[in-house]
């Protein structure tokens, strides 16, 4: 009889090992998917500024222009994909998050370079994800040169800034000030 009864032991145990363990390995691939992942930092991390604005005739006013949405982020402007795969957190590799924040009133915004690779990102790769794949004294983002104003590239900060002539080709560095200026070229424009 003393055999009888051990099967039934071990029978009840596993039993309540079964429900146990499965509560276990649900428990763990809960906390691995809610957990954040463990990756190394991104090849390439650093903010610019970028500031668009139209001088009026005598070169005295200015109008300001900022996205209304965020800019390479989810449920923002992203008109390009071109490399979507080189981007860290869900976000392009060149990104501006909400305006209200990132772009203070008459002021540049503030935008990101986070990729997961060391590229030559340029201003035209940031104009692109904007909508504006082709940028130039002529026309830029949709706005054309006419009566005598165009527009002008300028790096440097405000009051030091020089003119740039590589456009869209102009590589994105750490701490870049950009100001994008349609002006009367009667006016001293950067200067």
């Amino acid at each position: 009889m003393a055999r009888s009864r051990e099967p039934k032991k071990r029978t009840s145990r596993l039993l309540y090992a079964i429900p146990i363990v499965a509560l276990v390995l649900i428990a763990a691939v809960y906390a691995a998917s809610v957990a954040p992942l463990s990756s190394s930092p991104p090849a390439m991390d650093f903010t610019a500024k970028l500031l668009i604005a139209q001088a009026n005739t005598n070169g005295t006013w200015q109008r300001y222009y900022a996205p209304s949405l965020p800019v390479g982020v989810a449920g923002g402007i992203w008109d390009t994909h071109q490399y979507d795969s080189y981007g860290v957190n869900s976000h392009y590799p060149i990104y501006l998050d909400d305006p209200i924040h990132a772009c203070p009133p008459q002021a540049a915004c503030l935008f990101h370079i986070k990729s997961n690779v060391v590229h030559q990102y340029t201003l035209g790769d940031f104009l692109a994800l904007l909508g504006y794949p082709n940028v130039g004294q002529n026309d830029t983002l949709g706005l054309k040169a006419s009566g005598g104003f165009e527009w002008q590239l300028c790096v440097g900060p405000t009051g030091h800034a020089v003119p740039n002539f590589q456009w869209g080709a102009m590589v994105l560095q750490p701490d870049m000030d950009i100001t994008l200026l349609y002006y009367n070229t009667s006016t001293l424009g950067c200067a």
